[in-house]
């Protein structure tokens, strides 16, 4: 995978877990608010890409440690190699927690058919009608629906968040968007961070 940064040490991206978490390069939304707007172009031009055989050479010194990892983004279902990164993330013991904005729920759904996922976590944007707005791209609303349905149906830990724009998205908005998700789904509002530079270094942390 092209593989732009890695965390080794996070106590919030795996709720519940302590979790190392790693950053694919490529996005194909484009949101006008994304605080990873250095992972969006797919060109690995100019990005520092880190070797997969460091990253799970990191991963098995620090497994006894760690209790799963995140694949986070840019858009890690862009990924053609993403399934085999997963099965040798289990082959550690550890388990997978995939973030996504769930535009490709044909590779979701083989992930979840494979047993390669133990948590989804999929961004509601917006309400269906405004989604292009968020997303900065022309949407396939249908598919994204797919996906929320497949994920509230994989009988796995999973969780629907939205980033609260306010100069984008109003109360009535918001209301909408809860009622885009499935009755038993976890959804989480998070706080939009206008300046937030990610530090996605693979440096030692320590722990």
């Amino acid at each position: 995978m092209k593989i732009a940064g890695m965390v080794p040490l996070s106590l919030c991206d795996y709720p519940g877990h302590i979790a190392a978490v790693v950053f694919t390069q490529g996005c194909n939304f484009k949101c006008p608010f994304c605080h990873n707007g250095h992972l969006i172009p797919e060109s690995s031009e100019g990005a520092e890409i880190l070797e997969e055989s460091s990253i799970f050479a990191l991963l098995a010194e620090r497994c006894a440690k760690l209790q799963g990892v995140v694949v986070s983004g840019g858009e890690p279902t862009l990924q053609p190699d993403l399934a085999d990164f997963l099965q040798r993330v289990k082959a550690l013991g550890l388990k997978t927690k995939l973030d996504t904005n769930g535009a490709r729920p044909a590779v979701l759904s083989d992930l979840l058919n494979q047993g390669l996922l133990d948590f989804v976590a999929m961004d509601i944007k917006a309400p269906w009608c405004k989604y292009e707005a968020l997303a900065g791209v022309l949407c396939d609303v249908a598919a994204l629906q797919q996906s929320v349905n497949l994920i509230a149906s994989a009988g796995i830990e999973h969780q629907f968040r939205t980033t609260q724009v306010h100069h984008l998205l109003n109360s009535e908005d918001y209301a909408e968007i809860k009622h885009q998700i499935p009755n038993g789904s976890q959804h989480v509002w998070q706080e939009y961070r206008p300046v937030c530079k990610l530090d996605v270094t693979a440096q030692n942390s320590g722990f």
